[in-house]
């Protein structure tokens, strides 16, 4: 990674190298959380569109591990990060931060998404 952004900035130079990398952060930005519950089982809220906060979210679970829902994570469109919390203190959710449904991985396994011009289903 040091290697590419040193590239980067040959190129570009110092300035022109952070508006690269700034927009790179804004083009995806929507909230996403993965957290182990007091269950002892992980769950994660992810808003379902750019530049959305957590009123919006959706809580998908349980997941066996913090690795798994990572996994499921697959299934959408990258949402530019997210945030962990393995302390399991967290209350289990009954429901979305949006008021929806938790909804269970296995219920939504052929989650639909777009990719520009192209659909994929899983």
């Amino acid at each position: 990674m040091e290697k590419l952004v040193s590239m980067i900035e040959k190129i570009l130079g110092e300035r022109q190298k952070r508006k690269f990398f700034s927009g790179l952060n804004e083009s995806m930005e929507r909230y996403c959380a993965i957290y182990k519950a007091k269950d002892g089982k992980w769950y994660m809220d992810l808003a379902q569109d750019e530049y959305e906060d957590y009123d919006r979210a959706t809580t998908y679970g349980p997941f066996p591990s913090e690795d798994a829902a990572e996994k499921y994570l697959d299934n959408f469109s990258n949402p530019g990060g997210w945030t962990s919390d393995d302390s399991g203190k967290r209350p289990v959710p009954k429901k979305s931060p949006n008021g929806s449904k938790v909804v269970s991985p296995r219920s939504s396994s052929s989650h639909t998404s777009s990719f520009g011009r192209f659909r994929r289903q899983w």
